[in-house]
């Protein structure tokens, strides 16, 4: 392979030591320590279904079982997975140490600082995601094995400003913003992110052609952020090119790199076609902020807009409840949303309850639904990107963003963020090309 990119098989520790769901927290607690382990996977007949750590085991009582403390987890680490896919897999799961299984049997286990320390430099300091020279290396391999290759590039459209106008320190924020986001709509299991350099990142998947240009549609929509208060305040947004997928000849295996290369042009192109379209335009005027033309200036009045006066959300053993208050000038309206389980998401209940509250304050808004919710959180604030739909005609569509403190501010924020800017466009077609072996 490349000394850019490393597997898994690289990095574990060879281990089948397990534990079963039935044993007790004093039997797994006890392995734990006489094999120096940082986690010990769970195994119900033959299949890992969780992992344990000292962490989880600690200020438990020593009879309870492990069923009861584990962590669930549905998709251990495999030998051949990169580790980039691995530390994806480790963060989107929220473990320290993975599970490594090879034709469904357990034959180890990769702990992250293993994979940080075989990474080495691999990985951008500032976002946190891989260079493109992993990206391309993934790219050739996924080939190599016989598998079609589409290659996404992302490129900001009104990064400029940010930088110009609000300094280098908010624009780090916002590229950390944006590579956050985009690791939410991947799958590690297809795709490859990576911060191409500059305002750029890419995605590498093995994803079907169709499937491939939905989720290009879906980044160029929603990938929002907002940057800047007041008269500075505005949203950067993305234009975004697809190639590749759609190969007419026998592809050659010794041409590979070639073919990578070709897909990241032929996207970079795309995605540069996407900006200089009317719908790309429109795009970079977002950095105006609201809808033009209200009152001259580019600017909303603030009376014209709703605003959140209070969010409540309430949790119970069984039952998530969520109140969001709106004041347009005198007028106030309330709306609630309510979820099932304590897990129920409380940045979505409460970007419905802001829905419901619509109504009450505006009068002639139309009736909404919430779409898709998207939330990054922070150490310090949580971004949320909500998707709205018309539901007298789904084609049309608000997109909105607002960052705060707690995921459910941000939420009731992100949605009159939505209704101020007004229905976007739909996605624009992302071109297709069609690549030569």
């Amino acid at each position: 392979m490349s000394e850019f990119l490393t597997t898994v098989a690289d990095a574990m520790t060879p281990s089948r030591v397990h534990v079963s769901p039935g044993a007790s927290v004093a039997v797994a607690s006890d392995l734990l320590v006489r094999h120096h382990l940082s986690g010990l996977p769970v195994v119900d007949q033959d299949r890992v279904v969780g992992l344990v750590t000292i962490g989880q085991l600690l200020l438990q009582p020593p009879y309870r079982t492990i069923a009861e403390v584990m962590l669930p987890l549905a998709m251990p680490a495999t030998p051949d997975l990169s580790l980039v896919q691995a530390r994806a897999l480790a963060t989107q799961v929220g473990v320290e140490v993975l599970p490594v299984v090879e034709a469904d049997r357990l034959v180890g286990q990769v702990s992250l600082l293993a994979i940080l320390q075989a990474m080495g430099h691999q990985t951008d300091p500032l976002t946190d995601l891989p260079w493109a020279s992993v990206l391309r290396v993934w790219a050739e391999a996924e080939l190599s094995r016989g598998r079609e290759v589409v290659v996404m590039f992302v490129d900001l459209d009104n990064f400029g400003a940010v930088n110009k106008q609000l300094g280098h320190v908010a624009g780090d924020e916002v590229l950390r913003s944006v590579a956050s986001l985009l690791s939410t709509w991947i799958d590690v299991t297809t795709d490859m992110l990576c911060r191409y350099g500059g305002d750029e990142f890419a995605i590498a998947t093995i994803r079907s052609a169709d499937e491939a240009q939905a989720l290009a549609a879906r980044l160029q929509e929603q990938t929002v952020v907002p940057a800047g208060t007041g008269d500075a305040r505005g949203r950067v947004t993305a234009s975004v090119g697809c190639a590749g997928g759609r190969r007419i000849q026998r592809r050659v295996p010794t041409h590979t790199a070639a073919n990578v290369d070709d897909l990241i042009s032929l996207a970079s192109r795309a995605s540069t076609a996407a900006k200089e379209s009317t719908a790309g335009a429109a795009r970079r005027a977002a950095w105006a902020g609201g809808n033009r033309g209200r009152d001259g200036t580019g600017r909303s009045p603030a009376c014209a807009n709703p605003r959140v006066s209070e969010v409540i959300v309430s949790k119970g053993p069984d039952r998530v409840v969520a109140s969001v208050r709106l004041r347009l000038g005198q007028r106030e309206g309330s709306g609630t949303a309510s979820g099932s389980g304590p897990n129920a998401r409380a940045s979505l209940l409460v970007a419905k309850a802001a829905v419901a509250a619509l109504p009450h304050v505006t009068g002639d808004t139309p009736v909404l639904s919430v779409g898709e919710l998207s939330e990054v959180r922070g150490p310090a604030t949580s971004l949320v990107v909500v998707v709205l739909t018309d539901v007298a005609d789904p084609l049309r569509r608000w997109v909105g963003t607002a960052r705060a403190p707690d995921g459910a501010e941000a939420a009731a924020d992100a949605v009159l963020d939505a209704v101020d800017h007004g229905p976007s466009t739909p996605p624009a077609e992302i071109p297709e090309r069609t690549t030569r072996s």
